[in-house]
């Protein structure tokens, strides 16, 4: 039994957990806390001034691995309030004192842990009541709130406001220089951002709200051993009202709360406040269930290798920005057929693994997003929207890898055009430099294939003679002359990275 269980390490900004978790089950059969972090001032200040601390609790963890005879363990960290080489120093300290190796987690797949674990909650409310109404998710959390929506539980689009360390200093920096009522000078701090989103969102007649990670709210409502809980308009009305005048000391006490929670917990009410009265939601829930339950649904699935929840999430993400920025969805649907046929039928010329294939077809679906700003720079406007709307669910290097595919769809050769082997290139990663050389000439031969957006080709047949020949063979009757042409200046790239010929031949859909 005992080696069958998994170990489970979070390190968020205010606090270390272990849980040692029956990942068949996903139950957890104990959880042990550190002390809590102090509060850091600054980005810089995070993790860095309690690495005492930390590596004391990680001395704690392995006895308490042992003791349960598991070697089957991950250590998860959030990296959204640190940059990279922070990250990089604070994980070597780490590993030379500790020996263990820590996995950091960008904002995206923090968000998308969060949206795992909103769909886990739904299925905890009694009589499935959550099936067939809109639900949206409103996840709070040290750097973010994040707003996703779903029907019928399956997700549909996720917006992020920024309320992490900068955002509350800036709120005491405003509250200590003014003799008005401070609440109500956060109420219009938070209002403000909050009033950028609603004019992107369509609040949903009927729907619910379930609201995640609140551990004031969490606190009060949930019971022992309770996961969901539905609350009234009315009781979270007597709530908000009961906490908003509150010291911070006695809310403390009151919810059991850590001091870096604590100071989040007044603008998260009116953040919580505002978003109700916004999508005026039918029913109110409160789930205890956020980041550690997602990464435990993962870990789930890939140790039984079950179908635990469905993986098209990322997928979903990246349509919604297409269909954001108005991208040829037919043309987009086409572009991904063909080159996921010539990845799979190459696989032992490329020698690129399956995630590599997921990151293919996600720039396959997003590489147009930049038309909408500027058709005659559009890749390297693709990659600029990228940057700046990151994929859910993929780490930062991984969404580095979409952007760049994007941005080397470009084949004009004019002064600051993208180049692959050129300045911006040289100084990209040298561990994806290869990855997305390959990436991007398979995605520009199938991007040629419907030069027209009138997806005459209607099926490839792809074969690799002996003498290194690939040919790919167009299924169509029709006119492909412009296909022809955008495919002889597109194979330049595939034919130099991967050292073999390549040609179109049509055949007719009667053969």
């Amino acid at each position: 039994m005992k080696n069958k269980l998994f170990g489970l390490i979070y390190m968020s900004s205010y606090k270390i957990q272990l849980n040692i978790v029956d990942l068949k089950k996903l139950t957890i059969i104990e959880k042990i806390d550190s002390p809590s972090f102090g509060q850091a001032d600054s980005k810089s200040e995070v993790f860095e001034n309690d690495m005492t601390k930390i590596c004391q609790a990680l001395d704690g963890f392995k006895e308490k691995l042992a003791e349960y005879r598991i070697n089957n363990f991950k250590f998860y960290a959030n990296q959204q309030l640190i940059d990279d080489l922070s990250a990089s120093y604070i994980a070597d300290q780490i590993r030379v004192r500790t020996g263990f190796q820590v996995k950091w987690l960008s904002e995206s797949q923090i968000v998308y842990a969060k949206v795992l674990s909103g769909i886990k909650s739904f299925s905890k409310v009694k009589r499935g009541k959550l099936h067939t109404i809109p639900i949206y998710l409103l996840s709070l959390g040290s750097a973010m709130v994040n707003l996703s929506y779903f029907e019928n539980q399956k997700f549909v689009s996720t917006w992020g406001l920024p309320l992490g360390p900068r955002e509350i200093q800036e709120i005491n920096e405003i509250t200590n220089t003014t003799p008005n009522n401070p609440i109500d000078v956060i109420k219009d701090y938070i209002g403000a951002r909050i009033d950028h989103l609603a004019r992107q969102i369509n609040p949903s007649p009927n729907a619910a709200i379930m609201i995640q990670h609140a551990d004031s709210l969490s606190n009060r409502y949930l019971q022992q051993n309770d996961t969901v809980t539905r609350i009234t308009a009315n009781e979270f009305g007597r709530f908000y009202q009961d906490t908003i005048n509150m010291p911070q000391a006695y809310m403390m006490q009151k919810y059991q709360l850590e001091p870096a929670v604590a100071e989040h917990t007044l603008p998260n009410l009116i953040a919580i406040r505002k978003f109700i009265n916004l999508l005026e939601p039918a029913e109110v829930y409160i789930t205890d269930m956020s980041v550690i339950t997602g990464l435990l649904m993962q870990e789930a699935k890939r140790n039984l290798n079950k179908e635990i929840y469905s993986d098209n999430i990322v997928t979903t993400f990246a349509k919604n920005m297409a269909d954001h920025y108005l991208v040829d969805r037919q043309h987009a649907e086409a572009v991904t057929k063909f080159a996921l046929h010539i990845f799979d039928r190459l696989h032992c010329i490329h020698m690129l693994d399956e995630k590599d294939r997921q990151l293919l077809t996600l720039a396959a679906i997003v590489d147009d997003v930049g038309s909408f700003i500027n058709q005659s720079s559009r890749y390297e406007q693709s990659a600029e929207i990228l940057e700046a709307n990151k994929l859910i669910g993929l780490s930062d290097k991984e969404n580095e890898v979409v952007k760049e595919i994007c941005r080397y769809q470009t084949i004009d050769e004019g002064p600051g055009k993208p180049d692959i082997g050129g300045h911006h290139y040289r100084n990209l990663d040298s561990h994806i430099q290869l990855k997305i050389t390959k990436l991007s000439a398979i995605l520009r031969i199938a991007t040629a294939l419907d030069a027209s957006h009138k997806q005459k080709i209607k099926q490839i047949v792809v074969s690799l003679k002996k003498d290194n020949h690939l040919i790919i063979h167009a299924k169509t009757n029709a006119d492909i002359t412009l296909e022809r042409w955008s495919f002889n200046k597109h194979i330049k790239l595939f034919e130099e990275v991967f050292g073999i010929k390549v040609s179109l031949k049509q055949e007719g859909m009667n053969r």
